[in-house]
């Protein structure tokens, strides 16, 4: 990739640059990105009530009887068998419930980071280039690596106490960038390369990000509960069943989220603009330093050694100026 000043530049942003810079991308192109990224928002609520809400009803009726288990369990009353397969079957349930809900979302979620992300990295480093072609040039045979490494084995790694997952997305999440650059032939190791010594930055993103989302869904939320009532049981139901107003209440219940949709993968884009100048350019191609006005002297007396590249005042001409550091070649070792 040529070194554009655009891109160079990116190499000395801090992490509040990051986050400005970020909600500058967010605003800048919203309008663009909003539809792909809130499409596939609904695609993850659709799916998740279509697949879970069987096995939810399920769980909901067995949790009554689980509540009454739970008490003679703690008054140390004997359970029967039948109790007790109860409560294992109330864990299972929980358990395929809690994994299949994160596995749809990591997919979704993925799939939708992707499509936009080479957009958004042409957009922010100055590369002119087109929604409609990246949007497109996003689905080709390598997204399933990126699906396999973030959709699939980090819900599986959150099974596992969340470690493995915290280290696979730390170290892997900007495979969504990576996978669909032509230059790029192994984007597992360019991820690793580019994340390596940065994860701190990745959560801090990560958590901003959520810190963000939250505040303002559970502010919204103080709002919505006022006008908008629980899941009746007569949607759930099978025989009563209403896939289309159950749909509907939670587009209505996620709706900042839908309509934030696009704020992490903007956030994300930046910093991996600027580690990913820092990796590729070095810290030579950094915004040049500019001495401070106060630490420049002025020339004032006659006697003064003054260095000829930055102004510099030395009672005693030294080897190397001791202010910008530069060597005077006239003066002998």
């Amino acid at each position: 990739m040529e070194k554009s000043p655009r891109f160079v530049g990116t190499t000395s942003n801090r992490f509040s640059d990051i986050i400005t810079k970020g909600f500058t991308l967010f605003y800048q192109n919203y309008g663009k990105i909003i539809v792909p990224l809130a499409f596939f928002q609904v695609m993850l609520i659709v799916l998740d009530i279509l697949l879970l809400t069987d096995v939810r009803w399920h769980l909901q009726n067995l949790s009554i009887s689980v509540s009454d288990i739970m008490e003679k369990f703690i008054n140390n009353i004997t359970l029967t068998e039948s109790e007790w397969n109860t409560l294992a079957t109330f864990l299972i349930l929980s358990v395929v419930i809690f994994f299949f809900q994160n596995i749809i979302g990591a997919i979704v979620i993925t799939i939708a980071m992707c499509s936009v992300s080479n957009f958004l990295f042409n957009t922010y480093i100055g590369t002119e280039t087109n929604l409609r072609d990246s949007f497109k040039s996003a689905f080709n045979k390598k997204i399933f690596l990126v699906i396999l490494m973030i959709g699939v084995c980090i819900p599986l790694g959150s099974l596992m106490l969340f470690v493995p997952a915290i280290i696979l997305f730390g170290f892997f999440i900007f495979l969504v960038f990576t996978y669909n650059m032509k230059e790029v032939e192994h984007p597992i190791s360019e991820a690793r390369r580019i994340s390596k010594g940065n994860v701190w930055k990745i959560f801090g993103i990560f958590i901003f990000n959520f810190a963000f989302i939250f505040i303002i869904r559970f502010i919204f939320g103080l709002i919505l509960d006022i006008f908008l009532n629980p899941i009746p049981d007569s949607w759930l139901a099978p025989n009563t069943r209403s896939y289309g107003m159950i749909i509907l209440h939670q587009i209505l219940v996620n709706l900042v989220d839908i309509i934030l949709a696009p704020l992490f993968i903007c956030l994300l884009t930046v910093l991996f603009a600027s580690l990913k100048a820092k990796k590729d350019f070095g810290f030579d191609y950094q915004t040049p330093h500019i001495i401070p006005e106060d630490r420049t002297q002025q020339p004032q007396l006659e006697d003064n050694f003054y260095c000829p590249f930055c102004g510099y005042a030395m009672k005693v001409p030294k080897r190397f100026c001791p202010n910008c550091g530069e060597k005077f070649s006239f003066i002998d070792e």
